[in-house]
């Protein structure tokens, strides 16, 4: 067993955190950039599974695991656990969505994490039911749907719970594809990573329909605005209204975008053109999450099993969690930064003489 498999350490995964952030990526970032194989048999792209069973200190595969340190720059034999003196497993229930908390947070004890970015990893997705389930409806309506909402809201969030839900959602099969736009280039380089991902050869314009013929995508786009920028032009996003056309259409889209489409993409308008997304989109708003929701939210991760016992459970005061809520406006990842400096501070006074 520990010739084919390999875990983590402790010192190993905060190391690997480290490099991840400084990359700038999510997890779900990371195994898209996982490379298997070498020379022409190497493949790109890994299940995000085996990604959260690294950071999760499990047992996996040695090839998974030495691929996922090199995707991260790190020497994969300093991030193993050495035989013989594995971390200590901590039995966690798995009938909470926090439950299951990171041995680098069980570490600190503080479970507001995480503290930027889309958050990839179900357990610690909160609320957004009713707007997940109205894109649903739309989807299965026939529509495509455009997640509005400011920066910082949680529109990547959002797509990433789609992209999950997606195979028991739909009434009709579809592959979910997730392309992170400040990723891509330029529309050749598009082109290239939603072939690559639908597991076609490279192609567009005619080429490209007739490939996706026996297809049946739901692509979801983050960043569409990259789309506005130098190197993409109205060809390609009239080519995706092209797929996404009719009932039986070889895509359904989902983009998130900070302003409303039509907006976003005045130069069809400028040419008399139909817009890109014009007719095909039924928007959907993210608000700010309403005081209710907050605290809501706030309980759920104080309330969450699986932390380290401490000498006196951390409880908010009702004027903190008040000001908590004001002072964040109802974004839910400025809450969650918010809570995470509040709960540190408890823990900080605790350790105190």
């Amino acid at each position: 067993m520990a010739g084919r498999s390999l875990q983590a350490s402790d010192a190993g995964i905060e190391k690997a955190e480290i490099a991840l952030t400084d990359k700038g990526w999510s997890r779900q970032d990371l195994a898209d950039r996982v490379v298997i194989g070498e020379g022409k048999k190497s493949q790109t792209g890994i299940d995000i599974q085996a990604v959260h069973k690294f950071f999760t200190q499990k047992c996996f595969s040695r090839q998974y695991f030495v691929a996922i340190c090199k995707a991260l720059g790190l020497d994969w034999q300093e991030i193993r656990e050495p035989n013989g003196t594995p971390s200590p497993q901590i039995p966690l229930p798995n009938d909470n969505p926090i439950a299951e908390l990171e041995q680098l947070n069980i570490n600190h004890n503080n479970p507001f994490i995480p503290q930027h970015g889309k958050i990839d990893d179900p357990r610690f997705f909160f609320g957004r039911e009713r707007e997940i389930r109205q894109v649903f409806e739309m989807l299965n309506s026939g529509s495509s749907v455009a997640i509005i909402g400011e920066s910082a809201i949680g529109k990547s969030s959002v797509l990433q719970a789609i992209y999950r839900e997606a195979p028991n959602q739909l009434h009709h099969l579809r592959q979910p594809i997730y392309l992170d736009l400040k990723n891509v280039c330029d529309e050749n380089d598009f082109y290239g990573a939603l072939c690559h991902k639908a597991g076609i050869e490279t192609a567009k314009g005619y080429l490209l329909e007739r490939a996706l013929e026996s297809h049946r995508l739901l692509l979801l786009l983050d960043e569409v605005e990259k789309m506005t920028w130098d190197g993409f032009t109205n060809q390609v996003r009239g080519q995706l209204r092209g797929l996404a056309e009719g009932n039986n259409a070889p895509l359904r889209l989902v983009v998130a975008a900070c302003t409303s489409l039509d907006t976003l993409f005045p130069d069809s308008q400028d040419k008399n053109m139909t817009s890109p997304f014009k007719g095909i989109c039924i928007e959907e708003t993210l608000k700010q999450w309403d005081e209710k929701i907050s605290r809501e939210f706030i309980a759920s991760r104080l309330h969450a099993e699986g932390l380290t016992p401490v000498t006196k459970p951390v409880s908010f005061t009702e004027a903190e969690i008040a000001g908590l809520i004001a002072e964040s406006g109802g974004y839910p990842q400025k809450l969650m930064k918010l809570c995470y400096q509040t709960y540190n501070r408890y823990l900080h006074d605790a350790k105190s003489p």
